[in-house]
């Protein structure tokens, strides 16, 4: 209920921006025109949903009686496959070895004159002949060598099948009958009952096509029927059924067009297409025409010409009153010269004149306050900025002392281990870091440059612990052009030299990774050095995170801090810190800035 209750709220609001004309549009079109578009939606809908499931139940039961036919041939056929493949004379006299054509012959008559050899033919109009790889027959007839048949079309199927039968269409090249090619479609099986037989056999059992083919054109089907195989068309009731050309090809672009049942006979998928009979639209909109303009007219028309009239009395007024509104006033309120009328707009155009008498009284005072206050504003945001401005200067001066006196702390050190035999290149490294600071010139440089100046300060730090510090950076090409706060990273890395590498004995690596992402950029400074206690970790992982200008007012370090207020008022605080460190392994700092804050 409340769902509903808000709904309708927002839909007040929302009708409240409108102006009279449209509301009055809205009120025709949702209660005349979407109305009329419906119902006629519907009418025309049951019209067309009826003649659809018409058509459909129509040609569903063409494509069952279609298969019904298809199914009572192959039935036929396959009674007569089993009859012969049970008969054992059949088996017996095909496996048998002849010492001549006559010893055939007479073996072939005896077969003849057994009963149970003709009730296995049975008295159906397909064509029967069955094939024995045995030299000793004698082609003709019913019985056949199967030497020359092995490479025909059907015989490759039924031996790429792997089953016992099949069906298949195929056009005939043999020529026993016909000096050209035949349409034919078949049912083989093989006669293969007992499994000691020295020969292979094989039945093979022609439907009269030209049978099938009548049976479907003289049913009188309302709608063309295709019997297929893949995309080849084995049956139609079309009449172009000529046995002696290719089997035709079914445009499969009509597909839409037709109703499709699938079956599948003996391992042979096939498919029924039946198409659909015209919609005679036409004539379905003429038998409802007088209907469908009546409704148009009461519905449409009539409601439409009261609608300008109601609009015209609204509108006249209302465009007064804009143009009374849109007028330049110089700095005051025109009121309404001329109302005619004593409805609700009427009585707004008074309301307005005694609004407009008052607010002109009163806008010069309101006015000027509203001046002064902005003038007021202004004023503080300047402040503001000129205070934010301070603090990121503050901030420079303070880290530069802090950073150098480390740098010359590393070359004292690094004098009093070597006997100043590298003090020259040591003050040349700082010469240069000096150098590039002097020429930034302001608190924002590229991470190219800040990368550099990582490198400067690693470099002055390999000198100091020799062998104990290995260091790598890696930075992605289109990350270098960014800008983030000067020293920013090169104060990270100097926390893990002093806190992670000073520490510890062995050989430790610091790692300086720069890359992006699709949203972010992602600074990250990893030593293998000492690490740090949870206690610690938890603490400074704090500090980082609530960083500022307070902060840097408390003893002790505070390069980090700094850093961090830095990145902070610069990215709008929108960068966040995440600090990992375990006891003995090394400590991870990374700092993920949002792209679109320092683009």
């Amino acid at each position: 209920m409340k769902i509903i209750v808000r709904l309708c709220k927002k839909i007040e609001e929302k009708m409240d921006t409108y102006s009279i004309q449209k509301k009055l549009i809205l009120l025709y079109v949702c209660c005349v025109i979407l109305p009329v578009a419906l119902t006629d939606s519907v009418v025309v809908g049951m019209i067309f949903s009826e003649e659809h499931n018409a058509r459909k139940q129509v040609t569903e039961n063409i494509a069952s009686a279609a298969e019904y036919s298809i199914d009572k041939a192959v039935e036929e056929a396959l009674t007569i496959s089993k009859n012969i493949y049970m008969n054992k004379y059949i088996n017996n006299f095909l496996n048998a070895d002849y010492d001549s054509h006559l010893a055939f012959y007479e073996a072939y008559q005896e077969l003849m004159q057994d009963s149970l050899f003709d009730s296995s033919l049975g008295n159906s109009s397909v064509e029967i002949t069955m094939y024995a790889d045995n030299d000793t027959i004698v082609n003709g007839g019913k019985f056949k060598k199967l030497g020359r048949v092995k490479q025909t079309e059907w015989y490759q199927k039924l031996q790429d099948s792997g089953n016992n039968f099949v069906f298949c269409a195929y056009m005939d090249e043999t020529h026993d009958t016909s000096p050209t090619d035949l349409r034919k479609v078949s049912i083989i099986r093989k006669l293969n009952r007992y499994m000691l037989d020295p020969h292979e056999k094989v039945l093979k059992i022609d439907l009269d096509y030209n049978a099938v083919n009548t049976g479907l054109l003289r049913a009188n089907y309302e709608s063309e029927v295709y019997i297929c195989s893949g995309d080849k068309i084995i049956f139609s009731n079309t009449g172009r059924n000529n046995i002696k050309e290719s089997f035709e090809r079914f445009d499969k672009g009509t597909m839409h067009k037709c109703y499709v049942q699938e079956k599948e006979l003996y391992g042979q998928p096939m498919k029924i297409y039946v198409r659909y009979p015209e919609i005679q639209i036409s004539k379905i909109l003429w038998n409802n025409a007088i209907q469908m303009i009546l409704l148009v007219l009461i519905n449409i028309f009539l409601p439409w010409v009261f609608m300008q009239f109601l609009n015209r009395s609204f509108t006249v007024r209302l465009h007064l009153l804009e143009d009374t509104f849109s007028q330049d006033h110089t700095g005051k309120l025109k009121v309404v010269e001329t109302i005619s009328g004593t409805d609700e707009i009427s009585q707004l155009m008074q309301h307005y004149n005694s609004m407009a008498n008052r607010m002109n009284h009163l806008i010069e005072t309101v006015y000027e306050s509203r001046l002064k206050q902005q003038e007021s504003e202004i004023a503080r945001q300047d402040a503001d900025i000129a205070r934010q401005k301070a603090e990121l200067l503050a901030l420079h001066s303070q880290i530069n002392p802090h950073f150098l006196f480390n740098v010359l702390e590393n070359i004292r050190m690094r004098s009093i281990l070597k006997h100043e035999d590298e003090t020259a290149e040591m003050i040349e490294q700082l010469s240069l870091m000096e150098r590039q600071y002097v020429e930034w010139g302001t608190d924002i440089v590229s991470l190219g440059a800040e990368i550099g100046f990582v490198e400067s300060y690693l470099k002055l730090q390999k000198y100091r612990f020799g062998d104990r510090l290995r260091y790598s950076i890696e930075m992605e090409d289109d990350c270098r052009e960014y800008q983030i706060p000067k020293l920013s990273l090169v104060t990270f890395t100097e926390n893990s030299c002093v806190h992670g590498i000073e520490g510890k004995a062995s050989q430790s690596w610091i790692f300086v990774r720069v890359y992006k992402d699709k949203n972010n950029l992602h600074l990250e400074v990893e030593d293998t050095g000492e690490g740090m206690p949870e206690e610690y970790l938890n603490y400074l992982q704090e500090r980082m995170e609530e960083a500022n200008i307070e902060m840097l007012k408390e003893k002790g370090r505070v390069g980090v801090i700094n850093a961090c207020v830095r990145l902070k008022m610069y990215t709008g605080h929108h960068v966040k810190f995440h600090i990992e460190s375990e006891r003995g392994v090394g400590t991870e700092v990374s700092v993920v800035i949002p792209l679109n804050a320092i683009s």
